[in-house]
């Protein structure tokens, strides 16, 4: 008379790498899951940060670095209000990026101040077949502009993505990266850019469209760490089963069968 269920085939070889298998998959399935609701936390807590820098009043340039310094880090997305005229002959194009679904570039355009300094301005999009550097149908105003917009850090490569040459003039470049820019600026740059909101006088030509200020957005961390740990589960509940109603098959089987 059978006692139960026997589990002896789940000491087999390809029972064995089976279970290993399941566990690994609850193991990475779970640090998956923390893995995004860290990156949840991390939204969340830059939404505010984010939040209370666009919601502070406009300073002027000036009164930023005097206040924070010139870190990029602590002056990233903060409200500021710089005067000068542009360098048009030291434009560059920013490669490869997106408005409303269109592919293009940006324009970068250094803004000369009464310090005897400069900062890189990102103007806005434009198509992708412009012309230039300069951008042929996206001058800025000449003369004294006063440029409103927020502070952006510099951009530094990553492990992955396109490699800008290090030595020489470049008319295109991959990133907003103000330490290469400044290799060939006559200008002593202010290590961080400004990605601009507007100016006056305002912009004259259809382009550069300005790129849309950053607003707080949630994203999708939440919902992929629900579906990481119900992944986990599946596993865990599903993979006892499995065994259950092997070693089940097999008791009917008889001695043969197993």
């Amino acid at each position: 008379m059978s006692d139960g269920p026997s589990y002896r085939f789940a000491r087999r070889p390809w029972w064995i790498a089976g279970h290993i298998v399941a566990v690994a998959a609850i193991v990475v399935f779970v640090l998956l899951g923390l893995w995004q609701l860290r990156r949840h936390d991390e939204r969340r807590a830059f939404n505010e940060l984010l939040g209370s820098r666009l919601e502070a009043p406009t300073q002027s340039l000036e009164n930023l670095v005097a206040q924070y310094g010139e870190d990029g880090d602590v002056l990233n997305l903060r409200r500021v209000e710089v005067t000068g005229a542009y360098a048009l002959a030291d434009e560059v194009i920013l490669r490869n990026r997106t408005q409303s679904g269109r592919s293009g570039h940006d324009v970068l355009t250094p803004l000369e101040t009464d310090s005897g300094r400069a900062i890189i301005v990102n103007r806005g999009w434009v198509p992708i077949d412009v012309e230039g550097p300069p951008v042929v149908g996206a001058e800025p105003p000449t003369g004294e502009v006063v440029v409103y917009g927020i502070v952006r850090a510099t951009q530094v490569r990553g492990s992955f993505g396109p490699v800008d040459p290090a030595t020489g003039r470049l008319d295109r470049i991959s990133r907003i990266d103000v330490a290469r820019l400044n290799q060939q600026t006559p200008q002593d740059l202010y290590p961080f850019s400004i990605q601009l909101d507007k100016q006056n006088p305002a912009q004259t030509q259809e382009f550069p469209v300005p790129q849309p200020v950053p607003s707080p957005e949630s994203g999708p961390h939440l919902s992929y760490a629900i579906q990481w740990f119900v992944f986990s589960l599946v596993v865990a509940i599903g993979y006892p089963i499995l065994l259950r109603r092997t070693a089940g098959r097999a008791e009917d089987a008889g001695p043969q069968g197993a």
